[in-house]
């Protein structure tokens, strides 16, 4: 009789081996439940959390955004990078400032003439307070609001399948995966609150960590010699010391604020649609 279960056990370790499941380990608690019910789980609580931090890449086509930003209800605060421009976003309620480099204002492929050279130049480092009604204002606070941003990384599309463990940032993840990932890919906290860990949209579309739930951070205005109100510069008003900036290119009226919009120079609407 134990010969035949000393052979099970062998044949079983070797699996174990040969597929790289963690055999030694059991699972328990949410470890259990469906692939379903975990991302129910973790959208739950990513829509309780008071706060968060996203970071990371994300790749749409051939456009690449360097994420880095603290959201919370009240607003949010951070960085998108692309290869065009560095954009500083800062969302307060409602407020919402953009600060850039010089290349954030000119225009594409050179086109704007001095003009536009000359107010890019003036604008650089500047917070830029943008208009709710202009076309712009959708696109670049949607990156700010917590809930959207947590609606798009818990996209999922396709049956949910398990896919073992993995550890983000020291903490260890439940893996679930979307039709083979080609649908994303979700890492789940396996210990205490299920929040989501760690987002991958696609194979080779990059990859956000999600970190600092719940951690409270300051929203604080930019100081009023460090901010140029952008109604002044489209309604034909020239600031004092600030010449006009002319538009290049016309605004996209594309409402979203997901990051599958591209954030490339344009002083009309600062971070306009993909052409």
């Amino acid at each position: 009789m134990r010969l035949p279960q000393t052979k099970t056990t062998i044949a079983l370790l070797a699996a174990c081996v040969l597929t790289g499941t963690a055999c030694s380990k059991e699972e328990t608690g949410l470890g259990t439940e469906s692939a379903d019910s975990i991302a129910g789980k973790s959208k739950a609580a990513a829509a309780r959390a008071g706060a968060v931090h996203v970071q990371g890449v994300w790749k749409i086509q051939s456009q690449e955004f360097r994420i880095d930003l603290r959201l919370k209800r009240e607003g949010g605060v951070g960085t998108v990078v692309t290869a065009d421009s560095t954009i500083e976003l800062l969302r307060i309620n409602e407020d919402l400032f953009v600060r850039g480099d010089a290349r954030l204002y000119q225009g594409r492929d050179g086109r704007g003439g001095a003009d536009v050279e000359q107010s890019a130049q003036a604008l650089r480092d500047k917070f830029v307070k943008v208009p709710p009604a202009d076309p712009s204002y959708a696109r670049l606070s949607g990156f700010t609001r917590m809930q959207d941003m947590m609606t798009d990384l818990i996209r999922l599309n396709g049956k949910l399948k398990k896919d073992g463990r993995e550890k983000v940032r020291g903490a260890e993840s439940l893996k679930l995966v979307a039709d083979r990932g080609r649908g994303g890919e979700l890492r789940v906290a396996l210990h205490g609150v299920p929040f989501p860990l760690k987002y991958i949209p696609s194979p080779g579309g990059g990859a956000l960590e999600l970190f600092e739930f719940d951690q409270d951070f300051p929203l604080v205005l930019p100081k009023a010699e460090d901010t140029v109100d952008y109604g002044t510069l489209t309604d034909g008003k020239e600031p004092s010391d600030k010449p006009p900036v002319k538009p290049s290119d016309k605004p996209s009226d594309k409402p979203s604020g997901r990051p599958s919009d591209k954030p490339s120079g344009n002083p009309d609407g600062l971070v306009p649609g993909t052409d």
